[in-house]
């Protein structure tokens, strides 16, 4: 029987899809946003979508997945901790952990994977707390012990200097060992099918076109933001990839297709993406790098699965 996970929070599917090549298998997700569950469901058709709104899920469906679901994973909304965005304490979205928490509260999992940016480590909430100091109690609270680390995407075979915070939540502490190999931009991007899905060129205005052919690599159309528009390093992992059209290809003069995009998180070709190219792009700059939730599921399986 293969061990089971809960995906909240869900996206287009990047937790479940390195979980479920790590062999488990997906009960169910929880996802509001549209695209991201059409495309969840075309990659994980067997997967009940069982809330849009986490808030409204019932406490009965809760209940029915107890005793069910091994392992509950999720990244709850990161827009009001990121070092990108305003920080806001107030922001709505800084307390949807706790719908994370509710479903862990009643279904009682053995082993929880909550995904965040790096950024809340630092965050404090309306009360002058620091954020994730109360995610550590409540789940202290709740009967778990609780590690958190920093994780590089690159350092797990992602071609990508993604930086999350993982917390896990169990009796034991660890984390899946690094790679020890870096796959640079030029080898991810090679070999790309042209009529692979997602692989669609974006417009471009003959004016910013004239610009990006000045650019070399590491060089950025403008120094007003972190990322604004730049040409990705061949010889080294990318940026960060985040959910706008922000990059532009190493030796070509344009910006990357979603499939382009989607290789640097660690997407395999046959991962079929759904919508509008902006709503893929930011279905794939939202979602954990399968190679990482892979890595991770590797080491919870060797850890109370026995391999």
């Amino acid at each position: 029987m293969k061990p089971t996970i809960l995906d909240l929070f869900a996206g287009c599917g990047g937790f479940s899809h390195g979980f479920t090549q790590a062999g488990f298998e997906v009960l169910g997700f929880v996802e509001w946003w549209k695209p991201a569950i059409t495309t969840f469901l075309k990659n994980h058709p067997n997967a009940p979508h069982i809330g849009t709104d986490i808030s409204k899920v019932p406490y009965e469906t809760l209940v029915s997945y107890k005793g069910k679901v091994d392992i509950i994973v999720g990244g709850p909304p990161c827009q009001g901790f990121s070092l990108c965005g305003k920080r806001d304490p107030k922001d709505n979205r800084n307390k949807l952990y706790k719908e994370f928490l509710r479903f862990v509260s009643v279904i009682e999992p053995k082993l929880v994977v909550m995904e965040n940016v790096k950024g809340i480590l630092s965050m404090k909430n309306q009360k002058n707390e620091f954020v994730i100091h109360k995610i550590v109690e409540d789940f202290i609270r709740l009967n778990y012990s609780v590690c958190y680390k920093v994780l590089k995407a690159s350092d797990y075979n992602v071609p990508q200097d993604r930086e999350r915070l993982i917390i896990i939540a169990v009796k034991l502490n660890f984390y899946p060992e690094s790679q020890n190999k870096i796959i640079t931009v030029a080898e991810a991007l090679q070999n790309i099918q042209l009529d692979c899905n997602a692989h669609q060129f974006l417009d471009t205005t003959p004016a910013i076109l004239e610009r990006i052919k000045t650019l070399k690599q590491g060089e950025k159309l403008s120094n007003k933001f972190n990322f604004c528009r730049q040409r990705l390093e061949a010889d080294k992992p990318s940026k960060t990839i985040v959910t706008k059209p922000l990059y532009i290809h190493p030796t070509e003069d344009r910006f990357l297709t979603p499939r382009e995009l989607a290789r640097l998180q660690s997407f395999p070709d046959d991962f079929e993406f759904t919508g509008s190219r902006t709503s893929m792009i930011k279905q794939i700059g939202n979602a954990v790098p399968p190679l990482l939730s892979y890595s991770l599921a590797e080491k919870i399986r060797e850890v109370f699965y026995h391999g």
